[in-house]
């Protein structure tokens, strides 16, 4: 019998903490000659193997003990000498500012990838290898014989704090009849201390690729999408502002995505592929007794290291049951408060869907409601490969382009993006890919305008171009450019380089865009980046 994609990564994780004993089994051979990720993988831990194997034995120094004790009475000096008191900054990075400003970057639909299949590399026993076996486990719910029924729920938790309170929200996913995804924000206008609870539905076949979601918060409908086959259905609002069901034939090169779990599975909206050099942003968060009295265990994923407090105190926390690697529970914390928890509460397999596929009979809210609605959804939250007429059209402040793309990089790209920490405004990056991976990213954000002036001007400027453009820089460069380069992971692939950096930039218009170079950059480059830069009403290229 073949092996299956979870069983092959729990075969190698024991490979590499055991290494080989026997024979590879030959359902090993056979699910490897059908899965490239998988025959990677295998691969990689072979190399691996060799790599660690010693090739000499090694023998102990007679003066091993005296060395050792030398080091300890060294350290131990070391430790009891006066500390030098860190320079004070005058402003300080405001916590839960810096955080929502973190926010509008990383957690962002399809930008940053905080989880998803494991991306070819081998898997160690880690919390990093528990995150894509739960990835794995995931994707294998929509993969059965017969329709999967996925019942969740999200509880927005009573955050008292106004500030902590904006931050809940949630990307949703939803498929077009292009066969593209669709990224929406799931927005939640509930007050500081208040808690709901919104019931959100899947069925799948995976024989038709059929499907329908919905989301619900009590009795009123807050989300719905499907796909019978031939149309895709959605709510969306009509030209009285009421809500109705829209069905689209499906286009002629319509092919639904590869993996169902990316619109459908819990963390829909959050998930790609973890290459092995995230496992710094992957942690073990300890072992938990689920309310059924099962064992699980909590990863913890991160924001990239060496910012502000705050934004290291935000981050996802999953919780992977032992028994099978499901994920039980996501929960999202900031500044040590839980904002918002999605719970797995049903896993079954069913003859036909609760609602068909067509969304026919279901309930649609009705117009002309004077009570603003508790939940809602704000549409394109990612709207990716814009031009530059969208981004001078949407955005409400200068924005800028650089005239010609760095001599060392391809063509741009425009990413148009909801502004999460200051709604409904927009906010906008600009990558460029290149061959030697120093790749180029330009952020620029109402919230950036209005929150980082006072920051940025603690710094130093470290270049003034004849285009009016000022160059600042501090000691959070390093975190700012691993902070843009892994918001745009989806359009550049590659991880952020160990000298990547960033830089805070100042506008003649008093704007303040943020640039990021995934390696090293002279002067001569980063001036002529700078002077690059031109007002993007005025650009006249392509």
């Amino acid at each position: 019998m073949e092996m299956d994609c979870r069983q092959v990564q729990h075969y190698l994780d024991d490979l590499l903490v055991t290494g080989p004993s026997e024979a590879e089994p030959p359902e090993l051979a056979a699910h490897l000659e059908v899965c490239p990720t998988c025959a990677r993988q295998h691969e990689l831990a072979q190399e691996t193997l060799a790599s660690i194997r010693p090739s000499h034995k090694i023998q102990v120094s007679p003066n091993l003990k005296e060395q050792i004790m030398n080091a300890v009475v060294e350290i131990d000096a070391r430790a009891n000498q006066p500390r030098e008191v860190p320079y004070k900054r005058a402003i300080q990075w405001k916590p839960l500012a810096m955080a929502a400003l973190a926010a509008s970057l990383v957690v962002v639909a399809g930008l940053y990838r905080w989880f998803g299949p494991a991306g070819g590399g081998p898997v160690p026993v880690s919390a990093f290898g528990l995150l894509t076996r739960a990835a794995a486990a995931e994707e294998s719910l929509f993969n059965g014989k017969g329709i999967v029924h996925i019942v969740n729920e999200i509880v927005v938790k009573p955050v008292v704090n106004p500030e902590l309170a904006q931050m809940r929200w949630l990307p949703v996913v939803s498929l077009e009849a292009t066969g593209k995804l669709r990224f929406h924000q799931l927005r939640l206008a509930v007050k500081p201390g208040e808690e709901l609870t919104i019931a959100d539905q899947a069925w799948y076949d995976p024989a038709t690729r059929q499907f329908v979601r919905v989301m619900m918060e009590a009795d009123q409908l807050v989300f719905a999408n499907s796909y019978d086959g031939e149309r895709v259905y959605s709510i969306e609002a009509g030209t009285t502002g009421a809500l109705r069901i829209a069905g689209t034939p499906r286009a002629a090169d319509f092919q639904p995505p590869r993996s169902s779990a990316e619109f459908l599975g819990i963390a829909a909206g959050l998930s790609s592929a973890l290459k092995e050099q995230d496992q710094s942003l992957v942690e073990s968060a300890g072992q938990v007794t689920l309310a059924d009295g099962s064992l699980a265990r909590v990863v913890k994923v991160g924001f990239p290291r060496g910012g502000p407090e705050a934004a290291n105190d935000t981050y996802l926390l999953f919780t992977i049951r032992a028994a099978n690697d499901t994920i039980a529970e996501m929960e999202w914390r900031a500044e040590g408060e839980s904002l918002l928890v999605t719970r797995r509460l049903k896993t079954e397999s069913v003859e036909k869907p609760g609602i068909p596929w067509n969304l026919a009979g279901i309930q649609v809210p009705a117009g002309g409601s004077k009570v603003a609605p508790k939940v809602g959804i704000s549409p394109d939250m990612v709207v990716e490969d814009v031009s530059i007429k969208r981004m001078i059209e949407k955005a409400d402040f200068e924005t800028y382009i650089f005239a010609s793309a760095p001599s060392w990089a391809g063509e741009r790209q425009i990413t148009d993006i909801l502004d999460v920490a200051s709604p409904p405004h927009r906010m906008f990056a600009i990558t460029y890919r290149a061959k030697d991976r120093r790749h180029v990213v330009l952020v620029q954000s109402y919230s950036y305008n209005k929150m980082l002036g006072p920051l940025v001007r603690t710094g130093k400027i470290v270049y003034q171009s004849p285009n009016g453009f000022k160059v600042w820089t501090g000691p959070k460069d390093k975190w700012l450019g691993e902070l843009l380069l892994q918001s745009a992971r989806g359009t550049l692939k590659d991880p952020p380089a160990p000298d990547c950096t960033g830089y805070a930039l100042e506008s003649p218009a008093g704007t303040f865009p943020c640039l990021a170079v995934n390696g090293q950059i002279s002067d001569l480059e980063l001036h002529a980046l700078i002077d690059g830069l031109v007002p993007a009403k005025e650009y006249r290229g392509k």
